[in-house]
């Protein structure tokens, strides 16, 4: 054989050979797995609020006191009740049922529990409902206001010089009255002696005040109603459960103590 053509031989076997073993190397490399896309976790549903106009300020023009409402976690929560004399009002319960809110908070003053539960919303105002724990009753409508803070009230005593603490001589019982919002309390009665008396009934009506103290020692009832006030001399008609009745005058002292 000659050498030319032994050289091309050669030559075709090493290609044959090389191409071999690249097809062999070829089918030994493993084919790349594609990593399947990240799964994206669904988006929370956000509670989607019913009634926009519902959060705010809102002011009960009969008792000044401002109402705080917001939406908090999908819900609507009253977060106060401010009063410009006492404060803020404890908030014993609430709930909202996706249509109405409903909440009472305790009135320090005087420990009554007032509730509310809204009716509708239009603008600035609130329409509600409204009961107590005197057993009263009725309809109120709040106005929205553009603070928490209630506005401070006038002072518009009907009867100057009413309040304050007034020293019933003959029994030594002194009987304080307060000016609140838009009416004259009596707070209470309290005897050197004995203490504190119960107030089991009072009411003002145009412009008279009346109120009604127990002493517990003898069980007896005593009415007092208001009709004038001149410099530190209070005015009254008295009457009591055993049928006796008068007038007398109360002088004004500097403290509710005797």
């Amino acid at each position: 054989m000659n050498t030319f053509r032994k050289f091309w031989l050669v030559l075709i076997g090493t290609v044959l050979a090389m191409v071999v073993i690249a097809c062999s190397c070829g089918s030994l490399t493993p084919t790349p797995t594609v990593a399947p896309p990240p799964t994206v976790p669904p988006s929370p549903t956000v509670p989607v609020n019913p009634m926009p106009a519902l959060e705010g300020y809102w002011l009960d023009t009969e008792t000044n006191d401002v109402h705080v409402i917001e939406w908090q976690n999908g819900q609507y929560v009253v977060t106060a009740v401010n009063d410009a004399q006492y404060g803020s009002f404890a908030i014993t319960s609430q709930s909202w049922n996706g249509n109405a809110l409903t909440w009472t908070y305790k009135v320090s003053y005087n420990d009554t529990s007032v509730t509310f539960t809204t009716v509708s919303v239009s603008g600035n105002s609130l329409d509600t409902n409204w009961s107590n724990s005197d057993g009263k009753s009725g309809t109120q409508t709040l106005q929205r206001v553009s603070s928490s803070v209630p506005p401070q009230p006038v002072n518009q005593e009907s009867i100057p010089g009413l309040a304050g603490s007034w020293l019933d001589s003959d029994t030594s019982v002194v009987h304080t009255i307060e000016w609140q919002k838009d009416k004259y309390v009596v707070i209470s009665a309290i005897d050197a002696q004995e203490g504190s008396y119960p107030i089991t009934d009072q009411s003002w009506l145009n412009d008279t005040l009346t109120w009604t103290y127990k002493r517990p020692s003898t069980g007896t009832s005593v009415t007092f109603e208001v009709v004038s006030v001149t410099g530190d001399s209070l005015n009254t008609n008295w009457t009591n459960d055993i049928g006796e009745s008068g007038t007398w005058t109360l002088e004004r002292v500097s403290s509710p103590n005797p």
